[in-house]
């Protein structure tokens, strides 16, 4: 059997607010699978500021996406599949309510600690703790 290889980009939504950084996740409304917003690419190299910006509009939500570098990245396997996924910080200025994909997704800000507990997988948590890194040296 064939291994399908598979290529992702996200970004992770932060904003800051009274009680602290929250970040936003999604999921589908049939699952409790929650992550950030990402966007399937035929390309790895293909996650340029549009694409990221599309993730995040189809989330609903507005601001900038820091595009300089990369805030992390991973590679997971499952069965037959791989999945490279890469990460970019972004900070949101204005969620839409409505929004693009709310027919097919909840939508959520928690603070870090809760952001950690609803997000299953390993490499996806990291990213909370790359984010808070980021966050505080600006």
């Amino acid at each position: 059997m064939a291994t399908v290889q598979l290529h992702e980009c996200c970004v992770v939504p932060y904003r800051i607010t009274s009680s602290g950084t929250e970040f936003c996740l999604l999921t589908p409304l049939a699952e409790n699978r929650w992550e950030f917003p990402k966007i399937r690419l035929d390309d790895p190299a293909a996650c340029d500021a549009a694409i990221l910006e599309r993730a995040a509009d189809e989330a609903g939500l507005r601001g900038t996406v820091e595009t300089g570098q990369p805030l992390g990245s991973f590679i997971a396997s499952r069965r037959n599949e791989t999945r490279s996924m890469t990460a970019f910080l972004m900070r949101v200025e204005r969620a839409d309510d409505p929004w693009p994909h709310q027919a097919n997704f909840r939508r959520i800000w928690c603070l870090a600690e809760e952001a950690r507990i609803r997000i299953r997988r390993k490499p996806l948590r990291r990213l909370i703790d790359l984010a808070l890194h980021e966050v505080s040296s600006v």
